[in-house]
């Protein structure tokens, strides 16, 4: 069942908006096309109805936009279902966790997120050198690809000083 609409509230100090969700249009909606801003439609076109997992965020104009990796449609207010978070996101790099019979890291970049009903969670694609994988991966068998010596952006790690000099202070 659909969540109630959020309504945006704001105060004079603070505006507060309300946080990005993700959903899929599994279906047109039958009231036309007028719901999509009118510089959108065609890339809609192609996107929906499918099972792509959107990021939802309201803008300030009373469209939400819905981003699919670099692409970006501005819709009203329409029917959507929910749908889990994704871990990763459109164009990361990432690795597989276990690549069987083989001495070298797995890698690709993700190029798709879609919903599986079957595991009830986002499902990754990658493209792994000039190849589209048609192999979906849940978040569990993926991580997110370093090359060795950097760290990720969202490690942390303690600040490293500089040891003294033998024998000086």
């Amino acid at each position: 069942m659909p969540k109630p609409q959020r309504e945006t509230q704001y105060s004079e100090s603070l505006p507060l908006k309300p946080e990005a969700d993700y959903v899929m249009l599994q279906r047109w909606p039958q009231d036309g096309d007028d719901w999509i801003h009118p510089d959108d439609r065609g890339m809609a076109a192609g996107m929906i109805p499918s099972d792509r997992i959107f990021r939802r965020e309201l803008q300030e104009d009373g469209y939400y936009e819905l981003t699919y990796g670099p692409r970006k449609i501005r819709v009203r207010p329409v029917m959507c279902e929910d749908a889990p978070k994704p871990v990763f996101e459109i164009g990361q790099f990432v690795k597989l966790k276990m690549a069987f019979e083989s001495d070298r890291t797995e890698t690709g970049r993700i190029f798709a997120i879609r919903y599986s009903q079957y595991h009830d969670a986002p499902q990754y694609y990658l493209i792994r050198g000039n190849m589209k994988s048609r192999t979906p991966y849940l978040a569990d068998a993926l991580e997110l690809f370093t090359p060795e010596g950097k760290l990720r952006e969202l490690d942390e790690s303690e600040k490293w000083t500089t040891p003294p000099p033998e024998g000086g202070q």
